[in-house]
């Protein structure tokens, strides 16, 4: 079975990869329409699998925006801004770290607090940054931002950006699926999991609560954090209003939309998420009136995410063919 699921997600993987010239071929004007789109879901896919990681611990956090948002910055302060760095790979990477530092000193005073505690001060975080970023000039280039992020060396060997960028974010996604999946089927990840059903159960079983989570929470903004790098300069551009509220709460809506049971939850919803918010582009704030009503339906007819329909389906099927079978009982016992 783990053989066949192998070889799936190699003909998926061969299929992505041969994707850009297939659509070259057959329709090159609307490549750049498909770069766009597939770019933001695999950054999505990314980044509501860093999430995911840290719900399986308890940790569900409403501020992966700001840290998104610091890597961003960072990538922009020491290429643009100051010039200190000129390779932007390694603008990546300092970005990333930059946010795992400020992931882990917040995490120090945060870690300890459950469920819904945790969410308001990832919240608080978030919002206290949007000013910050937007009041200071130096370095944060104020309410304007930072413009002119090139792009990282070497994606001109892809013909254009569009495609470089295709390439670097489906890398990127593949490369954070395989980490997080390999992190969940380790002992690490059993921890992280039984941290999430009962840490006061964990902590009596001898684990050092505070210490995995401070880590899960610090490697999962590590890794949102270099999306974030290269999200700043596919923009080419970062400005406070890139990083709202709503950042930080698409990463939420893709595990509940997708579904937080399964690691292939965060990755279907990141497909239909993205693609329902470029269908909605238009409407502007008005989506969270369709996203309030997404969470109603959601939580009441699918409360497992998109992944568990089949499973409800199933079940539903089950039952039916079971009242089915009763009723012909009763018919012949009555005859």
């Amino acid at each position: 079975m783990n053989n066949i699921k192998t070889f799936l997600v190699l003909i998926l993987l061969v299929l992505l990869a041969g994707l850009p010239f297939l659509i070259k071929g057959i329709a090159p004007g609307w490549w750049e329409l498909f770069s766009h789109i597939l770019t933001k879901i695999f950054l999505n896919v990314a980044f509501g699998l860093c999430l995911w990681m840290m719900l399986q611990a308890g940790m569900l956090s409403l501020g992966q925006g700001a840290f998104i948002a610091i890597s961003a910055y960072m990538t922009g302060i020491l290429s643009v801004k100051y010039q200190l760095v000129t390779n932007l790979w390694l603008c990546y990477l300092i970005g990333a770290l930059t946010a795992s530092v400020v992931s882990l000193l917040l995490g120090l005073i945060t870690v300890h607090l459950r469920r819904i505690f945790f969410l308001l001060v990832t919240w608080a975080f978030a919002e206290m940054l949007h000013p910050i970023l937007t009041s200071f000039e130096n370095p944060f280039g104020g309410a304007a931002g930072i413009v002119n992020i090139p792009p990282p060396s070497g994606i001109s060997l892809f013909g254009e950006p569009g495609t470089g960028y295709y390439f670097i974010t489906l890398l990127y996604a593949v490369v954070v699926t395989l980490i997080i999946w390999s992190v969940s089927l380790s002992k690490v990840g059993l921890i992280y999991k039984s941290i999430g059903q009962n840490d006061i159960l964990t902590t009596f079983c001898g684990i050092h609560v505070r210490r995995y989570k401070l880590q899960v929470f610090a490697l999962g903004c590590f890794l949102t954090g270099v999306g974030g790098g290269i999200l700043a300069s596919y923009l080419t551009a970062v400005s406070p209003e890139t990083f709202t509220f709503f950042a930080s709460l698409d990463i939420i809506m893709i595990n509940l939309i997708g579904g937080m049971g399964f690691i292939m939850g965060p990755i279907i919803g990141a497909v239909i998420l993205t693609g329902m918010n470029e269908i909605l582009f238009a409407v502007g704030y008005y989506k969270m009136t369709v996203y309030g009503l997404m969470i109603i339906l959601v939580i009441r007819f699918l409360p497992g995410g998109l992944i568990s329909i089949l499973a409800v389906l199933r079940t539903a099927f089950r039952r039916t063919g079971g009242n089915q079978k009763k009723g012909g009982e009763v018919e012949r016992t009555v005859a």
